[in-house]
């Protein structure tokens, strides 16, 4: 039973110093995305609401799948002010690309894009002879 509160205790300590410094900032699940992708975006105003718009084109030897973009946006001295995750709801396969438009919550000096999530898919292989 000591074990248990001690251990409830800790994760309270944990939890009350996470809510206290505020929300952790988000950096790509994966790393390298820049090896693998370019990306190009800019921004825009769409029906009267911020937005950043670009292309991702996928410079690797296998489908991309699930892609998940991080949007920074970023104040005059660069320091992030906000951050948006932009899903390409479909597969982006070796060599081509695919566009991609997401709302931001408010006008920024600047943005950056990176790939915050991919899964790769393969396809092929095996044997494809048939057999008796």
């Amino acid at each position: 039973m000591w074990f248990k509160t001690l251990a409830l205790a800790s994760v309270l300590v944990v939890a009350a110093s996470a809510v206290a410094q505020g929300a952790a900032m988000l950096t790509p699940l994966v790393v390298d995305g820049e090896r693998y992708f370019t990306l190009e975006w800019q921004a825009a105003d769409t029906n009267g609401r911020p937005t950043v718009h670009g292309h991702i084109r996928n410079e690797f030897g296998f489908t991309a799948n699930k892609i998940r973009l991080l949007i920074n946006s970023l104040d005059a001295s660069g320091a992030v002010t906000a951050q948006t995750i932009a899903y390409i709801p479909f597969a982006v396969t070796p060599g081509t690309g695919a566009y991609f438009e997401a709302r931001v919550p408010a006008r920024a000096a600047s943005y950056r894009v990176s790939v915050f999530q991919w899964d790769w898919t393969q396809s092929g292989g095996g044997d494809t002879t048939n057999r008796r």
